[in-house]
C-alpha cells in the first residue's frame, strides 16, 4: 500500500504519460491537451490531505448492492480504513443485488437516524425512486458509489458526491481497446456478468458501440457468464469448437477469466498469444496474468478506493465542505501516481499496485 501522503500526490507526470498512451478514461485519442483531475476530485483529495478531525462522532449507514464476493470485500475493507482514519461508525445493509431487499433496508435505515448514506445502487432505475423517495426527505447527505443512478452519465444533482468508475465510457473504453488490437479481420467472443443488471447493460452496449467503430471485429459469440469462471470455461470452449479461428476475448472480470484461460488451453492454443485476452479488474491476480504474457490487458477496477473516498465526501459534506459533483476512480492517485490509464499492459502492470 503507498503512504497516505503518495496517495494524496497528483503528478504532472501521470497526467503526462496519460496523454502519451492516449487512453485515459473513455478517450482513445489523445485530447488537445492532457486531462487534469477534475474540480470534485482534487476537492475530495485535499479534504482528505489536510486530514482534520470531524466535529463529532458521525453515524453512517452502508447501503450497499454487495453480496460476498472479492469486490465487495475489498470495498468494505477500504471504508473501515475511512472510519479508522475519520473516527465514525457504520452499519452496514447488504442487498445482495436485490433492488426489492433493498428497499427494504432503506427504509430500515431512515427510521435509526443516521447522520448520512453511502448508496450503492442496486440498479439505476428503482435506486433512483429509493433515494428520491426515501433519503432525499430525511434532509440527510447522500454519497452514490459503484454506478450511476436516474439516467444521469454519473453524477446526480442532489446528492453531495458520487464515486464512480462503472459507467458507459469505462465498459467502451476497455472494449475499443481490445477491438484495436485488430489489425485486420478479426473474430472476437465475449463473455459478461448477469443478463438483466446494468453493469450487463453497460457491457452490451460497449460491444456494439466497438463494433460499430471497427466493422473489421466479427463478434461470432457474445454471452453472459454471471462472473463465474466454471461458466467462462462452458462458454468459451464452445465458442472456440463452433470458431477455432478466434483471435479474441472480451471478459468483464477478472476471475472469470480464469475460465476463459482454461478453455483456450483446453483448445490447444495459447492464451496471450494465439488468443488475445482483454479482462476486467487488475485485481492481484489479474495484474500477475497480465505481467506473464496470459493476459493481455486488465482494465481498472477500484473497490478499496471506491468506499474509502465515498466516506471521505459524505464526512466533508458533514463537515460543511460538501463536493457535490462527480468524482471519476481514474482520477484516484493510485492511477494517476501509477500508470496514468486504466488499461493496465506489460509494459505499464510495474506501476500499478492493485490491493485486492
Amino acid at each position: 500500500m503507498k503512504s497516505r501522503k503518495m496517495l494524496h500526490r497528483v503528478s504532472a507526470r501521470s497526467v503526462t504519460v496519460a496523454l502519451a498512451l492516449g487512453l485515459s478514461f473513455g478517450l482513445l485519442a489523445a485530447p488537445a491537451q492532457a486531462e487534469s483531475v477534475s474540480e470534485a476530485a482534487q476537492k475530495l483529495l485535499d479534504y482528505d490531505a489536510k486530514g482534520a478531525k470531524p466535529s463529532k462522532v458521525y453515524r453512517i449507514a452502508y447501503l450497499t448492492e454487495c453480496g460476498q464476493n472479492p469486490y465487495c470485500t475489498a470495498r468494505r475493507a477500504g471504508l473501515q480504513a475511512a472510519a479508522d482514519k475519520y473516527g465514525f461508525e457504520f452499519k452496514r445493509f447488504a442487498a445482495n443485488f436485490n433492488p426489492a431487499e433493498q428497499v427494504k433496508q432503506v427504509q430500515n435505515a431512515v427510521t435509526e437516524g443516521f447522520d448520512g448514506f453511502l448508496f450503492a445502487p442496486t440498479a439505476a432505475a428503482p435506486s433512483c425512486t429509493m433515494w428520491k423517495r426515501h433519503l432525499v426527505p430525511t434532509g440527510k447527505p447522500v454519497v452514490s458509489l459503484d454506478l450511476p443512478m436516474c439516467n444521469d452519465a454519473d453524477y446526480s444533482a442532489g446528492l453531495v458526491g458520487t464515486v464512480t468508475m462503472q459507467r458507459q465510457a469505462y465498459y467502451d473504453a476497455h472494449v475499443m481497446n481490445a477491438f484495436a488490437s485488430c489489425s485486420g479481420p478479426c473474430k472476437a467472443a465475449a463473455v459478461g456478468g448477469f443478463v438483466g443488471s446494468d453493469l450487463f447493460g453497460f457491457w452490451e452496449k460497449a460491444i456494439q458501440n466497438g463494433l460499430a467503430k471497427y466493422p473489421n471485429v466479427d463478434m461470432v459469440s457474445d454471452q453472459p457468464a454471471n462472473f463465474d469462471p466454471r461458466v467462462a470455461l462452458q462458454k468459451i470452449q464452445d465458442a472456440l469448437l463452433a470458431h477455432p479461428d478466434i483471435t479474441v476475448v472480451v471478459s468483464s472480470w477478472d476471475d472469470m477469466s480464469r475460465g476463459v484461460e482454461q478453455a483456450i488451453e483446453s483448445a490447444g492454443k495459447k492464451p496471450g498469444t494465439d488468443v488475445r485476452i482483454y479482462s476486467i479488474g487488475a485485481n492481484k491476480d489479474g495484474v500477475a496474468k497480465v505481467k506473464a504474457g496470459i493476459y493481455n490487458e486488465s482494465t481498472v477496477l477500484l473497490p478499496w478506493e471506491e468506499s474509502y473516498y465515498a466516506a471521505v465526501a459524505l464526512i466533508a459534506a458533514l463537515e460543511g465542505e460538501p463536493i457535490n459533483g462527480y468524482v471519476n476512480e481514474a482520477h484516484l492517485p493510485r492511477v494517476m501516481d501509477g500508470p496514468g490509464t486504466i488499461l493496465i499492459t506489460k509494459e505499464n502492470a510495474d506501476q500499478f499496485e492493485p490491493n485486492y
